[in-house]
């Protein structure tokens, strides 16, 4: 069962914490009074743990916009923007301003969730019922001999003071991620009555973080203990994910500056990484060898299931954040297929019941390419359909494709009023993130051993049929073993099928400091198949070299589909069908999804009976679907598009990148470089021979103009702000 208390108690709570959107204006007089009232007994000291989880599960946090708005673009996650001109406000394309809404809501939000947590940590460590202590207890060395040693007493008080903890440490780490050095404070504003935390360097703030839980991880429940409630509450093994994600984060690659220069910047890794990729391999290790999880239902239930309000233990999901049903957390609105919905018309169609949904959070629509085809993931992930307001399946192929790993569809009727508010729950620590996390440490300290290889092997067993993974897990991490290039490149290729959607593709980019020739090589691509489109590229084939994909032959011009009734209409399950959740709604089946293909071309036996219907499906009109319209069953083109009339590339193409590369009024490719917008002159032979050129993208955002003028001028911006 979902613990729906954690955010409905934590509401209440958050008048007894920091009541103020601004961090610099928080007023220390206005918690005189909490220790008193509130951390006198274990119960209420629970309800003010919940303003805690309150503040994680905010909208503009966790809830929504750091898996949304702050989702970077890569060739992962991918949100198109045909704006030709600067706007100021597009963190996803690089582009945005000091003065933008939704960074100031970013800050403000994130250091209110660590006020919060350092006001709950202050306290409690004040109140008279919470200690730490330790006992001595006998370890058993194996060799009939005992060794003794002092080790913690895990309580109740113990394990929420972690809890705490590590959420602080959640909201650093996105701090980290976007803004570099921070100011930095561990204490509460009324504690020390200072507005202006220094800002500290990223290293040092990851160092205190870091030390901070690995004291306080020895204190809390295992989740495997039922006091833990894991996992939608933190559990000592999502203290230590968290130890090992603030320690690769620290020891990678990031966006710096020179001391006192304010407008160049640069990639660097800290001179003694080595120590973080150690932390992090120790950590991750410590949770593997505990054996408290697995892979074992398939990697479409995992999100399923959250759909569903099913809270699984022991699998995947170490920590999934609990939001409440229809109060908050966006996640089924804004990932899965769009589905519109008319609450002004009575007729209830076939998606009415569910509620709309927005869809807007895509991938690349080359990222479906990136699978091999025999991958469980790829079309559970690549959504190529949404709803029209009369339920009407309608094709999805243009610049970005659905990702459908959660949706409002996949779970029960939420009603036809609801919009965003699903309470779905949002994996926050998954075991394949810790077992990936795991063999990139130690493939970075020790080469790709055997331990690394293992942990690779687990994520990609259950991705594959079993009938598959002679070829596809166990010759494929054989191959990738055969140095730490390779064995590295293998492991971020696994995290990139794994994490769609859940901002961790350009975060590992940046940390191995690829992000740049990524982000290249994504632009290049749209921008080649678009020439192509309109006749011939230069470009297309380093693009595929490069790729090692035929873009030429696998791209389509023309998509050709029909409607198709469910899969599972009278316990029906057609393999040829593409999987999908939603066992009432119509569907779409689409002959050519992978492939440049002629309508003409011979239809597989398999799939379709003399008089072309589906095998074992019905073929479906729009009037069968909606009450109206067409009442034939033919084949539907669709045309993908991304040329104008005149030949020209669409706005789509040439400026989703826009802050990093884009094509000028010149129609020269440019890229921007510490500020200056200059021109780039691709190499087509190679991709390789330009990733040596390409300047770091500018994936930092800057300060809020507010923060730095509260600050009196102590903050400024650097990285050419």
């Amino acid at each position: 069962m979902k613990l729906n208390k954690i955010f409905i108690s934590g509401l209440a709570m958050l008048s007894l914490t920091t009541s103020c959107s601004d961090y610099l204006e928080t007023d220390p007089a206005t918690n005189a009074a909490v220790p008193e009232l509130v951390f006198g007994s274990e119960g209420e000291t629970r309800t003010a743990l919940y303003g805690v989880y309150a503040k994680i599960c905010s909208d503009e946090l966790f809830g929504n916009k750091l898996y949304n708005t702050f989702q970077l673009n890569s060739d992962v996650d991918f949100y198109a923007n045909s704006n030709e001109a600067a706007s100021g406000t597009q963190p996803r394309r690089f582009d945005v301003r000091s003065d933008a809404g939704d960074v100031e809501k970013l800050w403000n939000n994130l250091y209110a969730g660590i006020e919060t947590a350092n006001e709950f940590i202050y306290n409690l460590n004040k109140s008279s019922i919470y200690k730490e202590e330790t006992k001595e207890e006998g370890i058993d060395n194996g060799d009939g001999t005992i060794t003794t040693k002092n080790v913690p007493v895990v309580t109740n008080l113990t394990q929420m003071m972690g809890e705490a903890k590590v959420m602080r440490a959640m909201f650093y780490h996105e701090l980290l991620s976007y803004f570099g050095d921070v100011p930095f404070t561990m204490s509460a504003t009324y504690e020390t009555d200072n507005f202006v935390p220094e800002v500290k360097a990223r290293q040092e703030i990851s160092d205190a973080l870091i030390a901070d839980l690995e004291n306080a991880a020895e204190y809390m429940y295992s989740d495997k203990e039922s006091a833990a409630n894991a996992p939608e509450r933190i559990s000592k093994e999502a203290a230590y994910a968290m130890i090992a994600r603030l320690a690769l984060q620290a020891g990678g690659y990031s966006l710096n500056h020179d001391e006192g220069n304010t407008t160049n910047y640069y990639m660097k890794r800290p001179s003694d990484y080595q120590k973080y990729y150690q932390t992090a391999r120790d950590y991750t290790k410590r949770i593997i060898d505990a054996g408290g999880h697995s892979l074992n239902n398939r990697f479409s239930q995992v999100f399923i299931d959250e759909c569903n309000f099913i809270v699984n233990q022991g699998d995947d999901p170490i920590f999934e954040i609990p939001f409440a049903q229809t109060t908050n957390g966006y996640w089924g609105y804004a990932q899965g297929p769009t589905s519109d919905v008319n609450t002004g018309d009575e007729t209830n169609y076939s998606n009415s019941d569910w509620g709309a949904t927005n869809g807007g959070v895509r991938t690349s629509a080359f990222y479906r390419y990136s699978f091999d085809e025999s991958d469980l993931r790829r079309d559970y992930v690549c959504g190529m359909w949404y709803y029209s307001n009369q339920g009407l399946p309608t094709l999805r192929f243009d610049y970005a494709m659905h990702n459908n790993k959660w949706s409002k569809l996949w779970g029960p009727k939420f009603g036809k009023s609801t919009t965003s508010a699903t309470g779905i729950n949002f994996p926050y620590i998954r075991y394949a993130d810790v077992l990936l996390m795991f063999a990139e440490a130690e493939n970075e300290l020790n080469g790709p051993t055997a331990d690394a290889q293992e942990a690779l092997k687990q994520v990609r067993r259950r991705a594959f049929d079993s009938a598959d993974r002679a070829d596809m897990v166990d010759a494929y991490v054989a191959e990738a073993a055969a140095s730490k290039e390779t064995f590295l490149n293998a492991v971020l290729d696994e995290r990139k099928w794994e994490f769609a959607g859940e901002n961790m593709r350009w975060k590992d980019l940046v940390r191995n400091n690829k992000y740049a020739e990524k982000v290249f090589m994504t632009f290049m691509t749209y921008y080649a198949v678009a020439e192509n489109q309109s006749g011939t590229s230069s470009y297309l084939d380093m693009v595929e070299e490069e790729d090692g994909l035929a873009y030429s032959s696998l791209f389509p011009s023309s998509v050709y589909y029909c409607y198709v009734q469910n899969y599972n209409v009278d316990g029906i399950q057609d393999k040829n069908c593409t999987y999908f959740p939603n066992t009432s709604l119509p569907m779409l089946y689409v002959y050519n999804p992978y492939k440049a293909a002629s309508k003409d071309s011979k239809k597989p036996a398999a799939y379709f009976d003399a008089d072309d219907n589906l095998y074992m499906l019905k073929v479906l009109s729009v009037k069968d679907i909606t009450g109206s319209g067409a009442t034939g069953t033919d084949w539907n083109t669709a045309n993908i598009e991304w040329v104008n009339s005149d030949g020209s590339i669409k706005n789509q193409v040439l400026y989703s990148l826009y802050g990093y590369i884009r094509v000028d009024q010149r129609n020269n490719i440019v890229v921007v470089d510490n500020g200056a917008v200059n021109r780039f002159n691709v190499i087509s032979t190679s991709a390789k021979a330009n990733f040596s050129k390409l300047p770091p993208v500018r994936y930092m955002l800057p300060y809020p103009e507010e923060a730095i003028a509260r600050s009196n001028g102590v903050y400024k911006n650097y990285y050419g702000y």
